[in-house]
């Protein structure tokens, strides 16, 4: 190890010196030909196909993501160092690792199969902390996350109260803190760009201190791809450039700013010589998110299909609403237009009075007329 941080301080001039001599894409294509893997390499999408490719030849990096990367660069028990490193910046506090615990917890999953965790570990001051890496970040992040975090709790709450027996008390648990790094992360986390640490902050409306075990943090690395400048500016963003940068003059930039990653990356050329390794993993993790992506299609159309039921239930009651507004004002507009035509019949009925009144004046009118006329022929 101690070799491997001397090298890590040398001026880097070309990618050869990271990732080794370059090997030809025929004969890489003839090894894949005759190896076991071949299925699984027909089987890649021809995009993903380039990018082995490449890596393989050794012109381009290759994302540490998947899971047999992330634990071959980490590897607590060998260099605990890095991964202290890493969730030093992300908490923002000094880590120091005592312990790797299993990464297998209980059975809590929607499969029925085991909650597989990729790295988890003690540290010094008792507290437990889980780093969980996912190309496609899950829906329901929320609560999958209190998934975890709860599992995480309850196994440490077994063993310590095994331990202590009868002297057990709630304070000897100590937190436990998940921090989820996503290459693409769900709709919640773009809405809030161009925010990409996102930590769970725990209060009550009082203002009461009450201690929680559970903490979360939320590392969007497609936001942090997309902030739209390069400069790294802090030890974290050199974490999480590692973890997204795969074109040569990006890492070679990289390592001699930062040269600890060499090392690094000197670990992720290893694969260049284990194709079928590669292969297996890139075969591997399609299938997951092929079948995560059709999980998130299903519950996706699930969710819409509820939103859409609930609009078209609201536009209805909505109809309905003014449907009746309508009928009701209808039935006003007939009693309107019936008290009209009573109010017009009556008019008319006064008119006719009104008529016949003046022709009966008339009447008279003349007949005094014709009676003046007379006295006055007489006189």
């Amino acid at each position: 190890m101690h070799e491997e941080k001397n090298r890590s301080q040398t001026n880097i001039t070309s990618f050869t010196e990271l990732f080794g001599d370059p090997q030809s894409r025929q004969n890489i294509l003839e090894t894949i030909k005759h190896s076991h893997v071949l299925y699984d390499w027909e089987g890649i999408r021809s995009d993903d196909q380039e990018k082995i490719l490449l890596f393989l030849e050794g012109r381009q990096g290759l994302q540490v993501l998947s899971d047999r990367f992330f634990r071959k660069v980490f590897r607590p028990d060998d260099f605990p160092e890095r991964i202290e490193s890493l969730i030093s910046e992300v908490l923002g506090e000094p880590v120091k690792i005592v312990q790797i615990l299993s990464r297998e917890g209980t059975v809590i999953s929607e499969s029925g199969s085991q909650v597989i965790m990729d790295i988890v570990v003690k540290t010094e001051s008792g507290a437990i902390v889980n780093v969980e890496m996912q190309r496609i970040g899950y829906y329901f992040p929320g609560e999958r996350s209190s998934c975890y975090t709860s599992d995480l709790i309850m196994r440490q709450y077994s063993a310590v109260r095994a331990k202590k027996g009868p002297d057990f008390s709630y304070s000897d648990l100590k937190p436990v803190t998940l921090i989820v790094i996503m290459e693409k992360s769900t709709k919640e986390f773009a809405g809030v760009a161009p925010e990409y640490i996102h930590r769970k902050i725990t209060t009550y409306s009082s203002g009461i201190n009450v201690a929680n075990l559970d903490n979360v943090v939320y590392i969007s690395l497609d936001t942090f791809k997309n902030r739209g400048y390069n400069k790294i500016s802090s030890k974290l963003e050199a974490w999480l450039s590692f973890f997204t940068y795969e074109q040569p003059e990006e890492i070679i930039s990289f390592v001699n700013s930062f040269p600890e990653f060499a090392a690094l990356y000197r670990d992720i050329a290893e694969f260049r010589r284990k194709p079928e390794e590669v292969i297996g993993m890139f075969s591997e993790a399609l299938r997951i998110m092929d079948r995560n992506t059709t999980k998130y299609m299903i519950e996706d159309m699930q969710r819409q299909y509820e939103e859409a039921v609930a609009m078209r239930d609201g536009a209805m009651a909505e109809c309905n609403k003014a449907i009746a507004k309508r009928d009701e004002a209808e039935t006003k507009l007939g009693e309107a237009e019936t008290k009209l035509d009573e109010a017009e019949a009556k008019l008319n009925e006064t008119k006719t009075e009104r008529d016949e009144a003046l022709a009966e004046l008339a009447e008279k009118d003349r007949l005094i007329a014709e009676l003046k006329a007379k006295l006055a022929e007489k006189s």
